[in-house]
């Protein structure tokens, strides 16, 4: 019997999926876990995974076409086999009767042409024509550069409209805004220990990010206080599926929640392995839905700017976000005198609803001594 592929769940906030380019044509042998197409949220570029082996016996949507969370995309089976006739879903309307069907526009493209998904979108937004760009990428992929390429010096335009994933984080965080009862606490970290174990790290031969001790300090601290990786959902606490953790990554004009998961069971290095590999995910537009999903608090850092500090909002989906500034050296006062110490200023938000000041101040005291103390470093 058929199988149905469908798209799967993004996260609580995306429902609306766009059909980007198919990666293999009907007829074309697949095996579970193959790429079959490559779709479009407001979070990324994401590459859909066929759920069955055969041949795709039917491709039951079309490039650029709006999808919904559970519509069926495609059909994998067994060659020669009937396929059922889709249910019928709310997506981009068809053209009416008698209407002319526009022929593909520069920018727009049938999906045969090897190119990533980042350069499919940037193409549209430019107006290249994708078939006339010679790819410079593995196997004669067309990335971002070529497309820019092709394009050549843009002229500085009045004003611009909203991406569809700045569109989509604009409405996402304001909804958040307004539904969500923010609390911020604030702490003054000594980051002594911590860079202590980063320059053993780099002695030794490897790196270790802010990024990954505080994603460390977190996870350790959602053990003492489990409500700060929970969500409210109406009246229903809904607890996550183990320890993860959401760092925010800013690329070019986009933001991305990298989920790191079961972050209590791993160590510092550990954790900036799992760092390394999302994040080279999301540079070559290789980002599934486990990659974004999954995680009730995030962490947010400043740190590499001279931000001293600031307070975020808390992500749509999540309960909480820990945000951390630079670390200047500063004077402190240590017993009865003044040294200076590397200092990171932080700020933790949660949702009032569910997260009550005391929890806050509990987690965030711990992840303030887990660090300072070097717990978590041995």
């Amino acid at each position: 019997m058929a199988v149905a592929i469908k798209v799967p769940e993004l996260g609580d906030q995306t429902e609306d999926v766009r059909l980007i380019a198919w990666v293999v044509d009907e007829g074309q042998s697949v095996k579970s876990g193959d790429v079959i197409a490559e779709i479009e949220t407001d979070k990324a570029a994401v590459e859909l995974e066929s759920e069955a082996g055969g041949v795709l016996l039917k491709q039951a949507a079309s490039v650029g076409q709006t999808l919904k969370t559970g519509q069926v995309i495609a059909f994998v089976g067994e060659p020669g086999e009937s396929v059922p006739e889709p249910e019928e879903e709310e997506s981009e309307p068809p053209p009416q009767a008698g209407a002319s069907v526009s022929q593909p526009q520069a920018g727009q493209d049938t999906g045969r042409v090897r190119a990533t998904p980042a350069a499919r979108s940037l193409a549209r937004k430019l107006g290249v024509d994708l078939a006339q760009v010679r790819g410079t990428g593995k196997d004669g992929a067309i990335s971002r550069d070529d497309i820019t390429a092709a394009a050549g010096p843009a002229e500085a335009p009045a004003g611009r409209k909203l991406t569809t994933m700045q569109s989509a984080v604009a409405k996402a965080v304001s909804n958040s805004w307004r539904e969500k009862p923010h609390i911020w606490l604030t702490a003054a970290i000594d980051m002594s220990a911590a860079d202590e174990f980063r320059k053993q790290c780099k002695d030794a031969g490897g790196r270790v990010s802010y990024d990954a001790i505080f994603l460390k300090a977190m996870a350790g601290a959602i053990e003492t206080e489990p409500i700060m990786s929970a969500r409210l959902e109406g009246e229903q606490v809904i607890s996550s599926n183990g320890v993860n953790v959401a760092l925010t990554v800013g690329m070019e004009e986009n933001l991305f929640m990298l989920v790191v998961r079961d972050a209590d069971g791993r160590d510092i290095r550990s954790i900036q392995n799992e760092i390394d590999d999302l994040v080279s995910h999301a540079k070559s537009d290789r980002l599934k839905a486990e990659h974004m999903t999954g995680a009730y608090i995030s962490l947010s850092n400043l740190g590499r700017y001279p931000i001293e500090s600031f307070d975020a909002i808390i992500y749509p989906e999540h309960s909480a976000v820990l945000a951390v500034g630079a670390v200047t050296e500063q004077p402190v006062a240590i017993d009865g005198g003044v040294e200076v110490r590397p200092i990171a200023r932080v700020s933790l938000a949660t949702d009032h609803r569910l997260i009550n000041g005391i929890q806050a101040a509990k987690f965030l005291s711990m992840v303030k001594e887990t660090i300072e103390s070097g717990t978590i470093f041995q």
